[in-house]
């Protein structure tokens, strides 16, 4: 069993079509020694650990970007890689598995693979269910440990926030710690309903994040910049705002549309300059009030 490719749930929101995959642009920066953040388009994120006992690569972006993202890992090391993680099913994280985790074990939530073993279906689009060598053969249903390169990293999965299979990894002598999707660091978040998630649980569980981990940590998440736990905490708040704000208004009897016509969140315009607008966002709370 070995990995998996997909290429549609979050991938029109960057509107891969017109891209030149052969020249992406991909920035690469230094999370810690042995540990760095791979950039894909300014727009996802690949995190690939490596040492001595090889690499581990933390999400895969798309399958478009595949073969670039392994250019810039061999930059990086030339050691094998011994596993590769999916944060969670978009396939923004998980198109690139077809390259990046051949003949490699894949890690992911249960709900991924489940996810990958059927036929996909958005409007006229159909993506195939995955090959069995491109699913997920090893799965995290609560936490594990994995020991590569001398550190002891910390597998969580915290369900229902982004989607219902959300994982992080944490390396505590690194002081890194992976959130995938759990952060669009200064934007608002999807959160997909479709697939088990909710903006409450996603709220609590950024809230998890920091009351569990070291105040020194530095935060990856999918999208955005790399943050501090300080950015994490401030984000956090600004998003407990716009909660209570929606919540207030619907309590008062303003309608979806009111909301959106009377723009009752522009103070926050600035965060919904990447894929969630003030109008999605307002969308993603309503129901929920």
């Amino acid at each position: 069993m070995k990995k998996l490719i997909i290429i549609f749930l979050m991938v029109p929101m960057f509107s891969v079509a017109q891209t030149d995959w052969a020249n992406v642009e991909i920035g690469v920066t230094e999370l810690a020694p042995g540990i760095h953040r791979l950039f894909v388009r300014n727009a996802v994120s690949v995190v690939v650990a490596h040492g001595d006992d090889g690499i581990l690569i933390i999400d895969a972006a798309y399958e478009q970007s595949a073969e670039r993202v392994m250019e810039e890992i061999r930059k990086l090391s030339q050691a094998p890689i011994k596993y590769l993680v999916n944060t969670h099913l978009h396939g923004d994280h998980t198109g690139g598995n077809k390259v990046l985790g051949k003949d490699v074990p894949v890690i992911a939530h249960g709900s991924v693979r489940e996810f990958l073993s059927k036929e996909q279906r958005r409007g006229d689009n159909v993506t195939p269910a995955f090959p069995e060598f491109a699913r997920p053969d090893i799965l995290v249903e609560n936490s594990m440990k994995l020991v590569l390169n001398g550190e002891s990293i910390s597998i969580t999965h915290l369900p229902g926030g982004h989607t219902e299979g959300d994982l992080l990894l944490y390396f505590p002598d690194s002081k890194v710690l992976v959130v995938g999707d759990l952060l669009f660091a200064g934007y608002f978040p999807f959160v997909d309903t479709s697939n088990g998630g909710n903006p409450f649980t996603y709220l609590e569980n950024v809230a998890y994040i920091l009351e569990n981990f070291p105040s020194d940590v530095v935060v990856n998440g999918g999208h955005g910049p790399v943050f501090s736990m300080s950015e994490l905490k401030e984000w956090h708040a600004t998003l407990s705002e716009t909660f209570m704000i929606v919540k207030e208004a619907k309590a008062s009897g303003m309608s979806l549309e009111a909301m959106k016509e009377n723009r009752i969140l522009q103070k926050y315009e600035a965060m919904g300059e990447f894929f969630i607008t003030e109008d999605r966002w307002l969308e993603s709370l309503y129901p929920f009030m």
